[in-house]
């Protein structure tokens, strides 16, 4: 079974991971450019979304107005991929690492704090019969 608590500490963490390397959100990263999606939330040259890293590694079409890693020219020539990532690292790198420690523990510390409530709720799923449906619990 799957516990929506560990799903919310993973999308916490993989956010906070996409944040330091790339400058964006999970979302943003994961679907920016793709299914017709505009590259609204990684739409700079410090920021970078996977269909950018994608094109520029194969050489594909570029993105934005730069080169094929959605950067400007002017970035590009200066810094490049690297610098691009670097400067998130600086920027974002010590709140992310806080981020993947604390998100983990603070979870399981819900869980030991909530476990009656979450028991309650969980036997409530299993008597409705939405948990054996779904495989999710609290």
């Amino acid at each position: 079974m799957t516990s929506a608590i560990d799903v919310g500490t993973s999308i916490v963490v993989a956010n906070a991971t996409t944040k330091a390397f790339f400058g964006t959100n999970v979302w943003n990263f994961f679907t920016d450019g793709w299914f017709g999606r505009p590259a609204t939330g990684s739409g700079n040259s410090w920021t970078l979304s996977l269909k950018e890293l994608v094109n520029g590694a194969i050489g594909g079409e570029n993105i934005g107005s730069g080169n094929a890693y959605g950067m400007s020219s002017t970035y590009a020539s200066a810094h490049g991929l690297t610098g691009a990532i670097q400067k998130n690292l600086r920027d974002n790198g010590p709140q992310a690492i806080a981020t993947v420690i604390l998100a983990p523990v603070a979870a399981k510390m819900v869980k030991r704090l909530a476990r009656k409530p979450i028991a309650d709720m969980n036997k409530l799923l299993r008597m409705t019969g939405v948990s054996q449906a779904t495989g999710v619990k609290v």
